[in-house]
């Protein structure tokens, strides 16, 4: 799959900007606020349909303007999708495809898959289990729309069990009658997703491995494990098993939603042992490995977005990445970055295809910086 064309209108910082791109590498180059993971952010919009900073969408419209649109143009084998996305603040937010209006946002996502990584990447490691759920979870939904809907009605069953047993509580009443009513729901979504869920964590782990040894060089031992409470119990014993607790807490506390992934280096916590180039590391091989499993399960590639790829990273795993890179199996790839020395190097040593973009005062031209 190729974006072949961009234009944001009042987007975040831009007023106005249209460009053509690149089938295989973008750079986007500039200071350091200058916008450029603006841009990226704009595609994960058009893949998502929201952002991937700031899910509020009113918050990315350029400030003192009402609106904002981003309108491109995809091929996806031989297929021309123009898509346009538009947010006002009157009338709130609509996503037309070849002029086909989308009438429910969760179906549009896996039309035009992506994987993007970020600085805020660091929080898979270092922050909760949520961001790591997450990560599985816009992985699979990319590719399998079961899971998707699964997912969508497993939250909501467990909000509205949540709200059933806050009622229990404040009017000391309780009925186990109405709790299996959304227990027996909660199963059949919840189990769905750990099997899912175990599943392409087993293919992820397999990748993850071969992709850190390629980018840092070491004997490193990097393992991926996978933690639910239902490896070891059926879903409706642990739902009755808990029922008293979950009474008092008034919240369901067992589930997929209590689910979490491991992340270890040589046998301990990469969070905890783990150096900055170590974790950006195995960030970087994890989006690797989802890139791979993602093209796989689609049978075409997905956009590539890397937001400040070579922070925090040595000349050696620079140049190894950029090695994978120009390997034509990762299809069309966006990068920012703040040097444009380390770029013109990158460039000199490797004969690539690539159009580099340079950002400044909100405005964007395109040059060939190895001229």
């Amino acid at each position: 799959m190729i974006l072949s064309s961009l234009s944001l209108i009042n987007f975040k910082n831009y007023q106005e900007i249209n460009f053509d791109l690149s089938d295989k590498i973008n750079f986007f180059l500039g200071l350091n606020g200058a916008g450029k993971t603006n841009i990226l952010d704009s595609i994960h919009y058009l893949s998502f349909s929201k952002s991937y900073f700031n899910h509020i969408d009113s918050f990315n419209i350029r400030k003192g303007d009402s609106f904002f649109s981003i309108s491109a143009e995809f091929k996806k084998h031989t297929i021309h999708y123009k898509t346009y996305l538009a947010y006002e603040r009157s009338k709130g937010k609509v996503i037309r495809v070849n002029d086909e209006i989308c009438q429910k946002f969760s179906e549009h996502i896996g039309k035009f898959p992506i994987v993007i990584s970020t600085p805020l990447d660091s929080n898979l490691i270092l922050g909760s289990g949520e961001m790591r759920r997450k990560f599985l979870d816009v992985l699979i939904s990319q590719f399998d729309k079961i899971y998707l809907n699964n997912l969508i009605n497993y939250k909501r069953l467990i909000k509205q069990r949540n709200i059933l047993l806050k009622q229990f509580s404040k009017k000391n009443y309780f009925s186990k009658e109405d709790l299996d009513i959304y227990n027996e729901k909660i199963i059949k979504t919840g189990s769905y997703v750990f099997e899912k869920r175990k599943g392409i964590i087993g293919l992820l782990r397999e990748r993850v491995l071969f992709y850190y040894k390629l980018i840092s060089s070491s004997q490193e031992h990097i393992d991926i494990e996978y933690k639910s409470q239902l490896h070891n119990n059926a879903f409706s014993s642990l739902l009755s098993k808990n029922i008293e607790k979950d009474r008092v807490l008034c919240y369901t506390s067992s589930g997929v939603h209590r689910d979490d992934v491991d992340f270890l280096i040589n046998n301990t916590s990469l969070k905890k042992s783990g150096s900055q180039g170590q974790q950006k590391s195995f960030i970087l091989a994890l989006k690797f490995a989802e890139f791979e499993l993602l093209k796989n399960m689609i049978n075409f590639k997905p956009i590539f977005l890397i937001d400040d790829l070579f922070d925090k990273l040595d000349k050696k795993r620079v140049l190894n990445i950029m090695s994978l890179i120009a390997n034509n199996d990762f299809g069309q790839i966006f990068i920012t970055d703040t040097d444009l020395e380390r770029i013109n190097a990158i460039l000199k040593e490797r004969n690539l295809e690539y159009k580099c973009f340079f950002i400044e005062k909100n405005n964007i031209h395109e040059k060939r910086i190895t001229d």
